[in-house]
């Protein structure tokens, strides 16, 4: 069976496709098989994010060492994010948001944020080599000088000589430059001089945050970086990774830092400006806890030793006011390893510590919302001023609804009311009254009852008249008496310019006769004239008619190798190939004008075989084709290749020899395979007609493809059996000939 093209693609590009969306399909089903696999191993239940490869976060981390913060942020782009088994739960928004809670506050966050320039450091600032000081005198003696602290901790200020400053806070630096320039300017201790140091620019500083980051590594910062900043360039913790324990090292001392009293509590983190050659390390946390539910924000959270559900739910936002005061359910990973459930306390228990209980790695905590709906209230709905939902006390019948939701409007329908009432088995019952009868006083309303009252424009539908043809809006439109066909017209927008002027068709129905009626009226194009004109009548149609002589532009593209490619409009209705050619200019010699290709966008018709050599040569042949608005040709460059793809031994493009034949090119690209089938060729040439090697006597020409498809596996020749099968006949056809002569004798 003969491959089929789709509509404006060529055969290569439909086998190209074909190939990539194969390798894709494969690509894809071995990724997705060894996923599910692993999840079965771990226990993860197979709704979970598909991870990514775990040696991307170990490339970036390398690439990361000792790197700017600039850099750091190259590599993030480069590799992406790395996600564990845990997944990530999707949001609305359609993108993705972790479980994690901790590395939602990492996740596309802008990093001024977190960085701080030089001038923000405060006066407590530990100066290190790298930093810059100012000194400004004024007074008696006036100067300023602007000094480095060198590699080994000291600066030279003049007239003083070498002053150690390293370790020392900028308050502390001041001191000791002011008592060391009173001994030199005795207008200091008098107070005729005064002194000033200040913190001009930061030097750098190199910090290394290692463990369960997604970028571990060094990092150089400027300014007065805290420890956020660094783990935010960082990219925060891994799955796994602790924000709770972590630690930092300075100088043989180590400090424990926990990042919940920052983001649950908003405290400061001790230390928090990072020194050179600090080290934060994060390790593996204790106890992950997902909650989900009607709480402020679900998500997990990591728990220290001795926290529990009341933890938990402080953590998450508190319950919603929506929450049930119900059990929660844990759900838990039990010694044995598996998978099971089990029932808790109220989540009120736990807030108030009346009930305890300790969570651990892994465990999922679920807090219902409340299903249960208020009792006591009736709704009334339909013409009254305020409908909507009201509460039963001291509503007994439905005037007192309706005096309570305001009374009824003008258009209110006193002949109806109903009365839906819901049973407790689901069903519901349906009573009906006379708004202006007695009977209604007699109907005691319910807690949940659904009163429906109906308007007058609900019971009778309006009359209409309909325009249609080269008007601005043709609709139908609501019957009015005494509107007249240009009251209408007007309504639709007015004529379309390519109307026919002085005349509309009206069709009226005549309910008496049982058909209809067709007037024309003779009408002018001013819609301004005075006088009441022609007048409709309910469900008239009204067309106007389209001039006759009225002709669309059509818009054809010449694209490439034209004397003058651009767009053209047909001069008339089906203005040939040639003749739209002869107007651009003709084609360019470097043209090649056998490949030219011919496209059509009306109908998604796509890409049409055409000979344009021979439209224009022979302006009487059949290729020489009426076009349409919309329609495109092409004509590149001179093309030197044959392309042969589909079963041959590999897939290639071969430069042209004139004359030859298909089975030249599938030689030159390797031939055959095993699989080829022979017989079904197929050839596109370069102006997009088609046909099948062996049907027409036509060479492949420059820019064609010729596709060799795939037949069946060839099954392997039993040589056993295909004897014992000849052998049988064989025997059979000998005792055949040994009773025949048997029988003549």
């Amino acid at each position: 069976m003969l491959p089929i093209l789709g509509a404006g693609q060529s055969l290569e590009d439909k086998v190209s496709q074909a190939r990539k969306q194969q390798a894709l399909s494969s690509t894809e089903g071995d990724q997705a098989d060894s996923i599910l696999s692993e999840r079965k191993s771990r226990g993860i239940p197979s709704t979970l994010g598909k991870p990514k490869r775990a040696d991307q976060g170990d490339r970036a981390g390398m690439d990361s060492l000792l790197s700017s913060p600039q850099d750091t942020a190259a590599n993030q782009a480069a590799y992406g994010d790395t996600v564990g088994g845990r997944g990530r739960k999707k949001i609305s928004r359609g993108g993705d948001l972790p479980k994690r809670y901790e590395q939602r506050i990492f996740q596309n966050v802008d990093r001024s944020a977190f960085s701080s320039a030089g001038g923000a450091a405060g006066r407590n600032y530990i100066l290190g080599p790298g930093d810059e000081i100012t000194v400004s005198m004024w007074g008696d003696k006036e100067k300023e000088y602007s000094l480095l602290v060198n590699k080994d901790g000291k600066i030279f200020l003049e007239g003083i000589g070498v002053v150690p400053m390293a370790g020392n806070t900028v308050d502390q630096a001041g001191q000791i430059l002011k008592q060391r320039l009173a001994k030199v300017y005795s207008g200091i201790s008098r107070g005729t001089a005064h002194v000033e140091v200040a913190l001009g620019k930061v030097g750098p500083i190199r910090v290394f945050v290692l463990g369960e980051v997604k970028v571990p590594g060094g990092y150089v910062f400027t300014g007065h970086t805290s420890v956020l900043s660094a783990l935010y360039y960082a990219r925060g913790p891994t799955d796994i990774g602790t924000v709770r324990n972590m630690t930092l090292t300075r100088s043989g001392s180590r400090f424990n830092l926990d990042l919940y009293k920052y983001l649950m509590h908003g405290e400061n983190l001790t230390p928090d400006a990072l020194q050179d050659g600090d080290i934060i390390f994060a390790g593996r946390a204790e106890a992950l806890v997902e909650i989900d539910g009607d709480v402020g924000r679900a998500a997990t959270y990591e728990l220290k030793k001795g926290e529990g559900v009341k933890e938990l739910l402080e953590f998450a936002g508190g319950l919603n006011v929506t929450a049930a005061s119900h059990k929660l359910t844990l759900q838990r990973v039990f010694e044995d390893g598996k998978l099971d459930i089990q029932d808790l306390a109220a989540p009120q228990e736990y807030l108030s510590g009346k009930a305890k209980i300790e969570l651990r790695d892994g465990d999922r905590i679920m807090v219902e919302k409340s299903t249960e709906t208020s009792r006591n209230f009736i709704t009334v709905s339909g013409p009254v001023k305020y409908p909507g939902a009201y509460e039963a006390t001291g509503i007994n019948t439905v005037p007192q609804l309706v005096a309570k939701a305001g009374g009824l409007r003008e258009d209110a329908y006193l002949g109806r009311v109903h009365v839906v009432r819901f049973k407790p088995e689901g069903s519901s019952s349906l009573m009906a009254y006379s708004l202006d009868s007695t009977d209604v006083e007699t109907i005691r309303l319910m807690p949940k009852d659904n009163v429906i009252l109906y308007s007058i424009k609900d019971m009778y539908l309006p009359d209409s008249v309909q325009i249609s043809g080269a008007i601005f809006n043709p609709a139908r439109y609501e019957f009015r008496e005494g509107i007249s066909v240009k009251d209408l017209v007007m309504q639709a927008g007015g004529f379309l310019p390519h109307h026919e002027s002085g005349r509309v068709i009206i069709f009226r129905g005549n309910t008496r006769e049982r058909k209809v009626e067709q007037i024309t009226l003779d009408i002018d194009d001013g819609l301004a004239k005075s006088g009441p004109g022609f007048l409709l009548k309910a469900n008239d149609f009204v067309q106007v008619p389209i001039d006759p002589r009225w002709y669309k532009k059509e818009i054809v593209t010449l694209d490439g190798l034209f004397m003058h490619p651009g767009k053209y409009a047909l001069l008339f209705p089906g203005e040939k190939l040639a003749s739209v050619v002869e107007r651009a200019g003709g084609f360019k010699d470097d043209g090649y004008v056998r490949g030219g290709r011919f496209f059509r966008s009306k109908d998604s018709v796509g890409r049409v075989g055409v000979d344009l050599k021979r439209a224009v040569e022979s302006p009487r042949s059949k290729a020489n084709i009426s076009l349409m608005g919309g329609d495109s040709i092409f004509v590149p460059e001179r093309l030197n290749t044959v392309k042969v793809v589909g079963e041959v031994g590999f897939e290639t493009s071969v430069l042209i020899q004139e004359g030859a034949a298909v089975q030249y090119y599938i030689e030159k690209a390797g031939g055959f395979t095993r699989r080829s089938e022979k017989d079904r060729v197929v050839v596109q040439y370069a102006n997009g007609e088609t046909s099948r090697d062996g049907y027409f006597n036509r060479k492949p020409d420059a820019g064609s493809v010729i596709y060799v498809p795939q037949g069946p596996e060839p099954q392997p020749f039993n040589w056993a059996t295909n004897i014992n099968f000849l052998l049988g006949t064989l025997t059979a056809g000998i005792t055949l000939i040994i009773l025949a002569n048997q029988v003549s004798k």
